[in-house]
């Protein structure tokens, strides 16, 4: 089906439709793509739950927990070899896959009435039917102990802030139905990822005593949350029009037409605080390089090219500022890990 067809009647009826209704599935067409296309059709509706089509959501989710690795890996003493973090790594990678997963079931579990309402999320499995809620939040279950399993692999360090993650990411859901900041919650969430990455390479939150470290690591959590409601604001300028009718909140809603100057002023914030923790932490020129100066070319980039008021070009600037500002942040880290241990070799 073309997709012009489905978008054009997609924006017509999505905020039409009743909450209760199922959207008319002659307009559905699955996710496509190699993975998508080689699954049991039984099995898609429960792919689509865990967003294996849209990959750019896990990066979001994991990130984090890379940053917190890589940040450990260049103040402990001694320094933790590349083995150990790239197990760590590996370990939160999939970790990441299942409660990432469990995050999306259980949001969709709770979001199916209002996505009815909403011409891009109509056709989610549980608001088209394709899933029922009770399958769904079994699913869910079935991810949080796969996802468990793996973090019982690591340090019990990780578990308080885990914990954490969990329950803040369960709740955000419910926050866009009470406040127009639910993009706060999820980044104060996902930045959460950085105390585990940290704790998984043998760092103990609780026994941190160096004032600049605590300080650097806030500011990076800090940058986390911002970076996090930066990419989010984008997308959520992808449902905009369909939230202002069906009473969906969120910074979109709140901010509309001065979105940009505002994301200047978080980019802004972003840059400042990636630049104290690189500071606190002596980091070397190829961090603020990376790190500073590549994260402030690709938000300021983003601003200044995406098309807010085109849901398309929304969507293709979540994904790559989510991609692209991840690598140059953990990508200075990762240059910073690499000098100090050659440095300790050489030495």
């Amino acid at each position: 089906m073309n997709p012009k067809v489905w978008n054009a009647q997609a924006s017509i009826s999505g905020s039409d439709a009743a909450p209760d209704s199922l959207p008319d599935l002659s307009f559905y067409t699955a996710p496509s793509g190699r993975l998508m296309s080689s699954l049991p059709i039984s099995l898609i509706p429960y792919a689509e739950l865990m967003r294996l089509h849209k990959p750019a959501g896990y990066y979001a989710f994991y990130i984090p927990h890379l940053i917190g690795t890589l940040y450990a890996s260049v103040l402990m003493t001694p320094i933790p070899s590349l083995l150990h973090l790239l197990r760590a790594n590996i370990l939160l990678i999939v970790g990441s896959l299942f409660l990432r997963g469990a995050a999306c079931t259980w949001n969709d579990t709770l979001d199916a009435p209002l996505d009815r309402l909403v011409a891009r999320c109509r056709y989610r499995p549980v608001a088209r039917g394709a899933v029922s809620p009770l399958a769904a939040n079994i699913f869910a279950m079935i991810q949080s102990v796969f996802g468990a399993i793996i973090l019982y692999q690591l340090p019990p360090t990780c578990y308080p802030p885990a914990t954490i993650l969990v329950m803040t990411i369960g709740i955000y859901p419910l926050a866009k139905r009470i406040t127009n900041y639910p993009q706060a919650l999820l980044g104060f969430s996902l930045a959460v990822g950085q105390f585990v990455g940290a704790a998984s390479m043998g760092m103990d939150l609780l026994q941190l005593t160096r004032r600049e470290v605590i300080a650097a690591m806030g500011c990076l959590y800090v940058s986390n949350i911002v970076n996090a409601v930066i990419y989010d604001a984008v997308y959520a300028h992808q449902d905009l029009k369909d939230d202002l009718k069906a009473g969906v909140k969120s910074v979109a809603v709140a901010w509309q037409d001065y979105t940009k100057p505002v994301l200047c002023l978080l980019s802004t914030a972003e840059i400042i605080l990636l630049g104290a923790a690189g500071y606190l932490m002596r980091m070397g020129p190829i961090y603020f390089a990376s790190s500073v100066f590549g994260t402030a070319a690709v938000l300021f980039s983003m601003i200044w090219k995406v098309r807010l008021e085109i849901p398309s070009s929304c969507w293709s600037w979540f994904k790559w500022t989510i991609w692209l500002t991840g690598g140059t942040i953990s990508g200075g880290l990762l240059a910073e890990y690499l000098v100090v241990t050659i440095s300790a070799v050489v030495h």
